[in-house]
Formats: C-alpha cells, sequence, structure tokens
C-alpha cells in the first residue's frame, strides 16, 4: 500500500525522533519496493514487492489507490519489469539451469543463468511466455523492448532460433494483443559473434552491430530495404565501439568509442553513414536520457559527484529543476515517467527523507510518498554517505564513499573498507543496504573507487590496467591512511569485506599488507588467478574471447607466461596472512565458481590460519534472495564483532 502523504512540491520533509538501531535483517531482507514504474498514460503504477522469499509484481491505480493486480513470480529470481501499452506487463525472470530448445535435437552442455520473458494481461489476467510457441526457438530470451508499431504496444525479444545443429541470434516482434510473433531478422550463425539490434521510436529495424569476440572485429550495418550494408568496420579486440542509443535528431544514432583514451559520443547519419563531430560533453557522460515516444536522446546524466540530470530542451530542465528543489539537500534520481513526462516516480536520498520513493504528479503540483526503499529504514536509521576524495600513493586523486554511524563522533572510529566488484564498476551515493548494515553496527564505512573503477573516465579506468593486486590494492589502503591521518578511524581497528573483485581485494588485503587489516571477509572472491582464468577459458571455449582478454588486461598478463600471478593470489601467499578470514560463496555462482572459495579456505586450513567457509545454498553470483543476504549479513557482522569490536 502507499504512504499517502501528500506534500507541495517546495515543502519540507520532517525527521522523526532518533532511534535504536534495526535488526540486521532489516538491511538483508529484499527491498520493500523495487522497479516503480509508470503506466505510459500517467493512470497506473507497477512495482515489485517481496512475498516471503518471492515477489509479487503490484499494479496500483494512481487515482485511488487501489491495488488492480497482484502477480506472483514463484521461485524464479525476477530480473526486468516494463509496460507494454497500458495494460500489459512485461517482466523477466532467470534460473540457473541447463540450457534447451523446444527442438530436441539441441541441448547445450553445461548450466547457464537461462533468462525468460512473461507477459501479464491486466484485462485478461492470463499470461503469455514469449517465445514459447514459436517453432524452432528457445523460449528463453536475451533482450527485450517495447515500441508502438501499427498503432499497438510490441514487445521486441532477443531470442534463439535452430536450424539443424545451427543456432542464430535473432530478433522477434510479439504482439501482446494477440496476433502473431513475427521474426524480423537473425543474425550470423551463434558462436563467437552476438548481434545487437537498433530499433527506431516505431519499431522499425534500422541497424545492427555484430561483434566477432574471437577475432575482435567490430561492425555497424544499417538497413535499406532487405539488405544490410556496412558503414562502420574497427579492430577492436577489447573495448569496441557502443550503441548509446538514438540521437538528439532524426535518422542519426549515438556511437559511444574510445579515442586518444577518452570516451566519445559521436552523432552517425542514418543517411549518408558519416560520424559527425563529437558531442561537447564538459563533465563526461554516465548515460543519456531517452523519450518514451521517440526514443531519443533528450538529455544526459553528467559524470559528476552527484549524477546530475540535465536536459537539452529549457522546459524539461525547468521542469526537472522543480522537482529537485523540492527535496533541499536531499539526492533526487529518476526512476519512471509516463509518455508526456507529467507523471514520474524519483528516488530521493537524504537526511529529511531517509532512502524513498516518491510519485510526482506535475500537471497537479503535489508529490507523494510511494514507501521506503527498505522496510524498517526510514531517515533515523540511516547514515548519510558522502564523498571524498584522497591521494593514493603516486599521486593521484581516489574518490571514494565515506558512510559514519548515526550518533557517533567521528573519532578513532572502527573502520571496514568495502571494495566495489566489477572491477569496472564504481560506488556513489545511492542507498546501498551493505554499507549502511555495517555502519548501523557502529563501523565507519570507506567505499573507494580505485584506479580502474568505471564512472570517473577512461583515462581513470585505464590506470587500472596490469594494477591487479599491485596498485589497485594500495589504493585501498591508502584511504585507510587518510582517514587515519585525520583521526577519523583507528587504524588498529581496520578490516575489509568485498564481494566478487572486492572479494578477491578483501583476501589481497591480509595477505599482501598483512599490518592493515585485522580480519577479511570475502563473499564470491577470486583466490587463484590462475586457475580462474583455467576456469574461463574451459567456459568461453578458448583463450580467443573478450572477457579472457579483458582479465587478462587488468591482471597484467602479457604472452603465455601466467606465473607472475601466483604473487597475487591470495591462496598462494597464506603464510603471510596473520588475520582470521571468513568466506562466503553460493553454490551457483556461474561468475565466480564456488571452487575459488574452497581453494581458499584449504589453503588457509593447511597453513593452520583460521578460516571459516560459509555456503549459499542455491544462490547466485548476486545475492538475488533475502535469505541469503540476511546470512550473509549476519555471518559477517557476528564475525566483524569478534574480530574487530565496534566499541
Amino acid at each position: 500500500m502507499f504512504r499517502w502523504l501528500m506534500v507541495a512540491l517546495c515543502a519540507a520533509v520532517f525527521a522523526l525522533p532518533a532511534a535504536a538501531a534495526p535488526p540486521i535483517e532489516a538491511y538483508g531482507r529484499l527491498p520493500t519496493l523495487e522497479q516503480v514504474l509508470v503506466s505510459p498514460d500517467g493512470t497506473k503504477l507497477a512495482y515489485v514487492r517481496p512475498e516471503g522469499e518471492s515477489r509479487k509484481i503490484v499494479i496500483q491505480n494512481l487515482a485511488d489507490g487501489k491495488i488492480l493486480a497482484g502477480v506472483g513470480v514463484g521461485a524464479e529470481k525476477l530480473r526486468d519489469l516494463l509496460w507494454v501499452g497500458n495494460d500489459h506487463i512485461a517482466f523477466s525472470t532467470s534460473t540457473t539451469a541447463r540450457v534447451r530448445s523446444n527442438s530436441s535435437s539441441i541441448d547445450f552442455v553445461g548450466r547457464g543463468e537461462i533468462a525468460q520473458t512473461r507477459v501479464y494481461d491486466l484485462t485478461t489476467r492470463t499470461f503469455q511466455l514469449v517465445l514459447d510457441k514459436t517453432p524452432n526457438t528457445g523460449n528463453f530470451t536475451s533482450g527485450v523492448q517495447v515500441r508502438m508499431s501499427e498503432g499497438k504496444p510490441m514487445l521486441y525479444a532477443i531470442g534463439l532460433r535452430f536450424s539443424g545443429v545451427e543456432s542464430y541470434q535473432s530478433l522477434f516482434r510479439v504482439d501482446v494483443m494477440g496476433g502473431p510473433t513475427r521474426l524480423l531478422d537473425s543474425g550470423p550463425s551463434v558462436g563467437d559473434i552476438s548481434t545487437q539490434w537498433i530499433l527506431d521510436g516505431a519499431g522499425a529495424n534500422i541497424a545492427r552491430t555484430e561483434y566477432d569476440s574471437k577475432d575482435g572485429d567490430w561492425r555497424l550495418l544499417v538497413r535499406a530495404g532487405v539488405k544490410w550494408y556496412p558503414v562502420l568496420q574497427e579492430k577492436a579486440p577489447l573495448d569496441p565501439p557502443w550503441f548509446a542509443g538514438l540521437g538528439p535528431e532524426p535518422d542519426t544514432l549515438l556511437l559511444g568509442r574510445l579515442e586518444e583514451g577518452r570516451e566519445v559520443y559521436r552523432p552517425l547519419s542514418l543517411i549518408t553513414g558519416k560520424l559527425g563531430e563529437p558531442l561537447d560533453l564538459k563533465t563526461g557522460v554516465r548515460g543519456f536520457i531517452f523519450d518514451s515516444v521517440t526514443h531519443r536522446a533528450i538529455g544526459l546524466v553528467e559524470n559528476d559527484v552527484g549524477s546530475t540530470m540535465t536536459f537539452f530542451a529549457p522546459a524539461d530542465q525547468a521542469a526537472w529543476g522543480k522537482i529537485t528543489r523540492a527535496f533541499p539537500g536531499e539526492r533526487v534520481t529518476l526512476e519512471s515517467w509516463s509518455d508526456d513526462r507529467k507523471q514520474m516516480v524519483v528516488r530521493v536520498q537524504g537526511p529529511k527523507t531517509g532512502a524513498a520513493y516518491m510519485f510526482v504528479d506535475l500537471a497537479a503540483g503535489r508529490a507523494s510518498i510511494v514507501d521506503d526503499m527498505q522496510a524498517g529504514l526510514g531517515p533515523d536509521q540511516l547514515a548519510t554517505p558522502k564523498m571524498i576524495t584522497y591521494k593514493a600513493g603516486d599521486g593521484l586523486d581516489i574518490p571514494a564513499v565515506l558512510t559514519l554511524p548515526k550518533g557517533r563522533e567521528p573519532k578513532n572510529l572502527p573502520l571496514v573498507v568495502l571494495p566495489h566488484g566489477g572491477p569496472e564498476s564504481y560506488d556513489g551515493l545511492g542507498f546501498d543496504w551493505w554499507s549502511q548494515a555495517l555502519a548501523s553496527r557502529g563501523y565507519a564505512v570507506l567505499q573507494p573507487n580505485f584506479r580502474g573503477s568505471s564512472g570517473y573516465g577512461q583515462a581513470f579506468t585505464a590506470a587500472g590496467y596490469g594494477e591487479w593486486g599491485r596498485k589497485m590494492q594500495t589504493d585501498l589502503s591508502d584511504g585507510v591512511k587518510h582517514l587515519a591521518g585525520q583521526g577519523v578511524i583507528d587504524p588498529r581497528r581496520v578490516c575489509i569485506v568485498g564481494a566478487s573483485y572486492g572479494g578477491y581485494a578483501a583476501l589481497a588485503g591480509v595477505a599482501l599488507e598483512p599490518e592493515v587489516y585485522r580480519c577479511a571477509v570475502s563473499l564470491a572472491g577470486l583466490s587463484d588467478l590462475h586457475k580462474m582464468l583455467v576456469w574461463l577459458r574451459s567456459r568461453m571455449g578458448g583463450e580467443r574471447n573478450e572477457t579472457t582478454r579483458y582479465w587478462r588486461r587488468f591482471m597484467g598478463i602479457e604472452g603465455r607466461d601466467e606465473s607472475g600471478l601466483d604473487a597475487f593470489s591470495p591462496a598462494l601467499q597464506v603464510t603471510k596472512i596473520k588475520a582470521p578470514v571468513l568466506l562466503i560463496h553460493g553454490k551457483d555462482d556461474l561468475v565466480v565458481p564456488f571452487e575459488q572459495s574452497q581453494l581458499m579456505a584449504d589453503a588457509l586450513t593447511a597453513a593452520g590460519k583460521p578460516v571459516e567457509l560459509v555456503t549459499l545454498a542455491a544462490e547466485d553470483h548476486w545475492l538475488s534472495r533475502g535469505a541469503t543476504r540476511t546470512q550473509m549479513l549476519q555471518a559477517t557482522v557476528t564475525f566483524l564483532e569478534k574480530a574487530n569490536p565496534p566499541n
């Protein structure tokens, strides 16, 4: 249900009195709401609510708050949700399973994270499994889009079409109102080539890209009639150009590419096939904003601390400014909007609101609180993160998020260093349940955007190439030195916690810099880099693929000799470790295999070092289930409080 608290767009939101820290389960449970989407006509909301350990899609009338439908998802993991017109909801789920097709002759070896898409008809209360009855086609999808075509909302899905023993990545148009599903196009035979299709606002298939991961050949093709014509071709073993969306002007695409070490976006004319001048992006760009009807770019998300939204049209900019001014001192980000951009949902985070979804009706000049992002965590229970910058040992500026525990003086605090995964990712000021949980227990939490992170320009990312376990690692301990020098933290009470690459960084922290950290918690972290590459090659069909090249670039490998990785593999450096280690890993992890944590546990045990291994049953790499999120948090906090008491 809505918390129907009406506030004027210019009104203040008042904080509640201080309260005791919530139980750790409040942080680990599934979010109260996810994917809060306004219908195209602005009359309904669709959102995801937890229902025990599964999720339910709720559709609600905005005029009176009445629930129109509740759609249970079951045991599968809900990934994406989108409106298809005003009366249909498409949702994608995934499960870890063996890939099969509708053809008995096709059975792919091995397991994968398999996605399927269903459409719910709000009028008839019926479901449709996309591509389920399409001949010679698997009923799994790898991407869906929505367009208005022939006066009706259509769903465009990418699936696999089979012919004999060959399979072809293909684009289908699904008529959710009962018409036939049509095959629009097929790419080359699936192997090392991936295909991406580009649709215009009316659903016309106007362009496509093809990338051969094995040979590094990339090309962009434009359609003229029934034929495809290449207009751009490049050799790109890594970092191929990317399609950012339809350009601001008709008949243009926005193409992103690396030029002289910088991310550059250029419009490409579909008429002439020529690239235009680069867009003038003074702060860089984290993403573009697109019109819901034309699907052309109408603004961008700037590459600054606040991820500022800037619109090309003055009217759009004025409307957005009105919304952000309604929540002074708080961070406002767009979640969804109606086709006319008069009704929208925004996420608001700050000391007055906490972290909540707000429905904004620009036409009526009012806003309504939909609900908190996490049940039981209002403004009085949430710490306020802030961005800081410190110097690495070689002088490079390292941006980071610092979250301090509420109600404690920022002096001589215990610290948890919480590096992100990726490693090509970044931490910002959005609501983060993991750092909030740790801060609620009395720890300062530092989330460094070490070199190699994304979000700060290509030069910053490239500074991490070859620095895995080296400067990418010391960037973290340089943050500890910075906070210790300011007196904010006690350098004798520091632990390191992380997931995926962050899990590797946690293990490398106690192995490579044993004097810095009192303990380490690794969630799905890498421990033996050479064996990780061997596993990747076995899954990717050998050495010649973009994924393996990506990891080798960060790890600093040239040629065939990988023996140098041993010095940066925590499982092979356990004799240096002095601190206790907690390992946590999901059994269904297909990104970093469970074997990596088992190798580390065995090595530590053989060396007589203190170690615990917590197995998350039926969990993937992303902690998709509330029970295992809570299990991870409980194990982590119990371990931290013993190894590094907060008081």
